[in-house]
């Protein structure tokens, strides 16, 4: 590249700045895309990492430790202090020992695919996923990417299990202690992204069984598990503690790939694995990490002191009785008035909410559509498939706005959608009548 062909570097403030479609900070538009509190939210953080910051700051002014190289696991104290808070939130023993620091569920992936999978491995993902989970293994260019279907309860296990079976007979599998599996499956078992799903328990076991009796390992994207809106005391069980406590195993088949940034901020950048004792050293041992320390160990010593003088419970507790009633309020508009066509479930936790509409129908036509003649966007299914399908399925998120927000923006979704669905129908009879 030229001195004088430097690449265009606007001056943008967050992730969602320039973005015709995701923009959520655009007020001639409400977006209902972005899976992120809005900034009614975050600047509860304010006050609070200010307090952390001065509490951290006195316990280092002996040997500033924050501020050296950190062990490979992360920062002790932090390990310590999510240990307990998980213990209480999930209703179930964490152990320390357990957690592996991260810089939040994306690096996490990406230190799993290159840490413990066979480099030409195959992955396994869901009809619809999490689209920026697909951008990212879609980068392991050497890996095999398989579909497998999914329903309103999760994976269809049985699918899967036929699937893995048949891809495994291709391949010559040379595992190693250092890359021990030869595929995984990427999903999403607790308020799923996007259908807002939860795996049932009957699922949950033979999910397991499936992946031990094939050898594979499973990854959960577990950054919704808190989020949780039901009347039970804990959350639904992460499919982890299936995996160690099922039928005495010593578990080493499933791993849970956890952040901060749904349950408190996503410019925090903090996030971390619950693995097993059989996968515990391969991540401390890893490369990446033994040759930086400890990810982010400032910033895992500020959510230390979070943790430790309970502001993360409190705001945890906001979170969860704020998104609730943002998801009753959509939900509840949505029953009134979504066309009878169409088709939800409702969601018992995390940010989303998924449509399905009848197969002749295109999100992709209707998203701009939308956004420009009554000026409400939402994400069209397909950006969630790895091949582009899902073109009749619309995610709202409920995150960002608030309740009257929502709610008004609904409203409207449900008119554009009325009123999308009777073209089409003029449109069907009329090609099935030439």
């Amino acid at each position: 590249m030229a001195d004088n062909e430097l690449l265009p570097d606007p001056h943008l403030y967050h992730l969602f700045d320039g973005e015709p479609i995701l923009n959520v900070y655009k007020s001639e538009v409400t977006n209902l895309s972005a899976g992120t509190p809005g900034p009614d939210l975050l600047k509860h953080c304010i006050d609070m990492f200010r307090k952390a910051t001065e509490d951290r700051m006195a316990k280092e002014e002996v040997d500033a430790f924050l501020f050296q190289y950190g062990i490979t696991s992360g920062l002790w104290e932090f390990r310590e202090e999510l240990a307990k808070f998980l213990t209480r939130r999930y209703g179930e023993k964490v152990y320390r020992q357990s957690l592996i620091l991260t810089c939040g569920a994306s690096q996490g992936l990406q230190m799993i695919l290159t840490t413990v999978l066979h480099p030409n491995g195959v992955i396994f993902v869901e009809e619809a996923t999490y689209m920026i989970a697909l951008d990212a293994l879609k980068q392991f260019t050497g890996m095999k990417i398989v579909t497998v279907p999914l329903d309103y309860n999760g994976v269809d296990v049985e699918a899967l299990e036929r699937i893995a079976k048949n891809e495994k007979s291709k391949g010559n599998w040379k595992v190693t202690e250092s890359k021990p599996f030869w595929a995984m499956f990427y999903t999403i078992p607790v308020f799923h992204n996007p259908t807002g799903s939860t795996l049932p328990k009957s699922r949950c076991e033979a999910l397991v069984k499936v992946a031990r009796g094939l050898d594979f390992v499973v990854v959960c994207d577990d950054v919704y598990n808190l989020l949780y809106y039901g009347d039970e005391a804990c959350p639904p069980r992460r499919l982890f503690s299936y995996d160690v406590t099922l039928d005495g195993y010593a578990g080493g088949h499933v791993i849970s790939n956890c952040s901060f940034s749904k349950i408190m901020a996503p410019g925090v950048r903090v996030g971390w694995l619950e693995v097993s004792s059989r996968l515990a050293n391969l991540f401390r041992s890893s490369g990446f990490l033994k040759s930086g320390g400890g990810v982010n160990q400032y910033m895992a010593g500020l959510v230390t002191s979070l943790l430790e003088m309970g502001l993360e419970d409190r705001f945890l507790n906001l979170l969860v009785d704020t998104f609730k009633k943002r998801m009753n309020g959509l939900c509840s508009t949505l029953q009134k008035l979504l066309p009878e066509e169409c088709r939800y479930v409702k969601p018992e936790g995390g940010y989303f909410v998924w449509i399905s509409l009848p197969p002749p129908a295109n999100m992709n036509e209707f998203v701009p559509w939308c956004q420009n003649k009554y000026k409400i966007s939402a994400i069209p299914g397909s950006r969630f498939s790895l091949d582009g399908q899902c073109r009749n399925y619309l995610r709202l998120a409920i995150a960002f706005h608030n309740k009257d927000t929502l709610v008004a923006a609904a409203e409207i979704l449900c008119k554009a959608l009325h009123e999308y669905l009777s073209s089409q129908k003029i449109y069907l009879s009329k090609n099935n009548s030439s």
